[in-house]
């Protein structure tokens, strides 16, 4: 999504990449709040208890990497390898696919573990938007024991004068886990990617 988008605003015959562009630069500096959102994913697009909660809301398509990619585009795609794919008859789609995304593959690397951790590390959507414990995430999983560790923490010093098992729950030891678990499959693909993130990183952000 964010690929598609960016490369839209990178074309300079684009109708309305004006309007566009300003369009994904309002979402950065405003948005309807925590009650309007979770109205209109609910009681309107009702994704309340479905898959998709945890896929379109807030991570579906991101400004700042359709800005990072967009800069990409126009500053490390020669213009004129576009035109002359354009000469010989090439679509849109296929100078997207055979010419566009095959040069660019450090900034759609670095942009997929940008939104790889973020779906990752994601919990919000699962808290706001799932009640079916079918449905929940690894990271609410892990979000609700420990918030179930901690209550019983507080708890555990009255639960100590009725009981003989007391006090001593293995609170920090939990939350190492947790971060073990969630850091995990970061630190697995992260190394494949790697060459590729500075360069994405820094070719994206010349000239922007």
């Amino acid at each position: 999504m964010s690929v598609l988008y960016a490369y839209a605003l990178s074309r300079p015959q684009f109708p309305g990449k004006k309007f566009f562009s300003l369009y994904i630069l309002f979402t950065m500096l405003f948005n309807g709040g925590l009650v309007p959102t979770y109205i209109m994913y609910t009681r309107y697009l009702h994704m309340k208890n479905t898959i998709w909660a945890l896929i379109i809301p807030s991570l579906m398509v991101n400004a700042f990497n359709v800005l990072l990619i967009r800069s990409y585009f126009q500053n490390n795609v020669p213009q004129s390898l576009l035109e002359a794919a354009q000469i010989d008859g090439a679509s849109e789609w296929n100078i997207l696919c055979r010419i566009v995304l095959p040069i660019s593959k450090p900034i759609i690397a670095t942009i997929g573990l940008f939104i790889g951790v973020a779906y990752w590390n994601d919990w919000m959507n699962g808290l706001y938007y799932i009640t079916d414990d079918r449905l929940y995430s690894i990271q609410q999983i892990l979000n609700n024991m420990l918030r179930n560790i901690e209550y019983l923490s507080k708890n555990a010093t009255s639960a100590a004068k009725s009981t003989s098992l007391a006090g001593t729950l293995p609170a920090a030891t939990v939350r190492m886990a947790i971060a073990v678990i969630g850091l995990l499959p970061i630190l697995v693909i992260y190394p494949f990617i790697q060459k590729y993130f500075v360069k994405g990183i820094s070719l994206g952000a010349v000239k922007g």
